[in-house]
């Protein structure tokens, strides 16, 4: 991570700017590449760094659709300055603040029958931030009335041009590509009830919300 990213995450930290954010719960969010030959020996630094922060970080090894290889979360409250750089194993890491209506009990729970993260992250097009925030939560409601998993929301505050992420936690692939267990016309009209035109309106309208997503698997990393 470059010094001068790091400099002004731990400033952040200290002055506990984020610390009580209006949205909900403040987070460190950081993605790591390993340097070539690398990665078995950044997983026992991430561990490290877990048993440091006596568990509270929950660790994702990417596995498939992204260009990182590790990703942590952990509350951005009580931790120590500065933030951890990998530099000497890792040849990219970006370190960035986001906060959550998801409390960081909550994720540790759903965490713990996880064998699958399902984690996208989207950059909202020009005055569409907000409408974007909205469409992650009403699809939420649809997921949740309809049998399926919901997603914890995420939105960046500092640091990454990402502007709101979810992750998803769910047992397995079976699990993540499970459909409604409602009737297709029960669905049909939650997705009405929740705000959208039918059920494919959910993707199409989200679709004229963003610029770009990146959608990516991860498993959890067992100590």
């Amino acid at each position: 991570m470059p010094p001068f990213s790091r400099l002004i995450l731990t400033a952040l930290l200290a002055s506990c700017l984020y610390c009580a954010p209006g949205y909900g719960e403040s987070y460190v969010v950081t993605t790591l590449r390993a340097a070539p030959g690398q990665l078995e020996v950044l997983l026992d630094h991430a561990r490290g760094h877990r048993r440091n922060r006596e568990g509270k970080v929950l660790l994702m090894r990417h596995s498939q659709g992204d260009h990182w290889d590790l990703m942590m979360l952990e509350p951005a409250s009580g931790m120590a300055a500065p933030v951890t750089g990998f530099d000497s194993t890792a040849d990219f890491q970006l370190s960035f603040m986001a906060e959550s209506e998801t409390s960081f009990q909550q994720l540790q729970g759903e965490a713990a029958t996880a064998g699958l993260f399902h984690i996208e992250m989207f950059h909202a097009l020009a005055g569409k931030y907000a409408a974007l925030v909205d469409q992650r939560k009403r699809e939420n409601q649809y997921l949740a009335r309809t049998g399926q998993t919901a997603n914890a929301i995420f939105v960046s505050s500092f640091g990454s041009d990402v502007d709101v992420f979810t992750i998803g936690f769910h047992k397995d692939m079976a699990a993540l590509d499970a459909g409604p267990t409602v009737t297709a016309a029960a669905a049909e009209q939650v997705a009405r009830e929740t705000g959208f035109k039918n059920r494919a309106d959910l993707g199409f309208f989200l679709r004229s919300l963003i610029g770009s997503h990146h959608d990516t698997l991860a498993v959890p990393v067992s100590d």
